[in-house]
């Protein structure tokens, strides 16, 4: 597959930007069979910040497949690089949750503006472009290297009755 051999530790850029990430945002978590959906609230305020973070095991093909990864982390004040810690982290987390070794990989589908804007830079994984699919969508595909990484301030979240855990579009 090519894959780009990688180190093994956690990233200076990450030991910075995860602490700033969960100083300032509480991460949950809902599991359901194979997938898991993320959540970000503000911790000063408990606001909502994101729902609409998925990932899912393929056991089959040895993935963890990135079903929706948008922590709108953008749209809140002074948040440079913490959308990358927040990746960094769920990924991490969840190969925790499912005891994943490195013969898996990460795969996600996007625009190829957001693998070039966004994915590409991520230097804690070696995103390549695997093909262009249907409606021009750009197939990504990384080797997922396992790291101890502390992922205990990610919380599994309570679903009330009235709460939806995975959206439907």
């Amino acid at each position: 597959m090519g894959f780009i051999a990688m180190a093994c530790e956690e990233s200076r850029f990450m030991k910075r930007n995860v602490p700033r990430l969960t100083d300032r945002y509480d991460i949950s978590y809902y599991k359901e069979e194979n997938c898991i959906e993320y959540f970000i609230a503000d911790k000063g305020t408990t606001v909502p910040i994101s729902y609409m973070i998925v990932l899912s095991l393929d056991t089959n093909s040895r993935e963890i497949h990135v079903s929706k990864f948008y922590p709108e982390l953008c749209k809140q004040d002074n948040t440079r690089y913490l959308s990358a810690a927040c990746f960094y982290l769920v990924i991490h987390h969840f190969a925790h949750v499912y005891h994943l070794d490195e013969n898996y990989s990460i795969s996600l589908d996007t625009l190829p503006a957001t693998y070039d804007d966004f994915f590409s830079r991520l230097k804690d994984f070696d995103f390549h472009v695997e093909g262009i699919k249907f409606c021009k969508t750009a197939e990504l595909l990384s080797k997922f290297v396992p790291l101890d990484i502390n992922t205990a301030m990610i919380k599994k979240k309570i679903i009330e009755d009235q709460d939806v855990p995975f959206h439907v579009w």
